[in-house]
């Protein structure tokens, strides 16, 4: 995948989380939105908008490979009406990871880094302690830089190695809801990608395939607020 079809693919995520979010907002009659609360631009909708910050780790799954600290943003919408006779809530959610530069290998003088968007649809059930499932379609992008250059035409000679992917990601959780309002939760995601290449060190890294794909591991904490 091209880094322009990386960067429009995200841009599709967006701009189709938007749209959703919206519409679920409005598409209310009159009676509903005056019988519950929750800020939308000025008026009021039945259900209500979030947004959390996350510490994460993620496993690039990579044998030789350590894992990457992370920091991100997750912003979704919750809808007001319960499901089922659990009475838990479902919500839309965006949610963006980025990792720190983590040496490739022990002794390398190269290092990567990994970065995930998501789309999912989450249920969590109700409660005080509760639990979550998610699912929907992350895109991600596996960085390598400071390796040895190629000496393949593939490669160019270049010793950066971008290793992209689009794939389906199920996660589950469980949280806390603090007040009303606020919330903590440990959930961890794994992709259903796969790795078509194995890299055990940097030369054996150099030399795999360029458009080969990633399936992260995510386990992340988030505090999570409600408005």
């Amino acid at each position: 995948m091209q880094i322009s079809q990386l960067t429009n693919i995200k841009k599709y995520l967006i701009v189709a989380t938007s749209m959703v979010m919206a519409v679920s907002a409005t598409a209310v009659n009159a009676q509903e939105v005056e019988d519950n609360g929750g800020a939308f631009f000025g008026s009021k909708a039945p259900g209500k908008w979030t947004i959390g910050i996350k510490a994460a780790r993620i496993d690039p799954n990579i044998e030789g490979i350590d894992d990457a600290d992370a920091a991100g943003v997750v912003v979704g919408y919750e809808f007001a009406t319960a499901i089922g006779s659990f009475k838990g809530t479902s919500a839309i959610e965006l949610e963006y990871l980025q990792s720190d530069d983590t040496q490739l290998f022990a002794g390398s003088a190269a290092n990567y880094d990994a970065e995930s968007l998501g789309l999912f649809f989450t249920y969590r059930s109700a409660g005080q302690v509760y639990f979550k499932l998610k699912g929907g379609l992350v895109v991600n992008t596996l960085q390598a830089e400071g390796l040895p250059p190629a000496q393949t035409p593939d490669f160019q000679s270049t010793t950066i190695r971008d290793l992209e992917s689009t794939n389906l990601a199920i996660g589950i959780g469980v949280g806390v809801r603090i007040t009303d309002r606020a919330s903590i939760e440990l959930d961890y995601l794994q992709e259903a990608g796969s790795n078509d290449f194995v890299a055990q060190s940097d030369s054996d890294f150099a030399f795999a395939q360029q458009d080969g794909g990633t399936d992260l591991g995510v386990i992340s904490l988030t505090g999570q607020l409600k408005f």
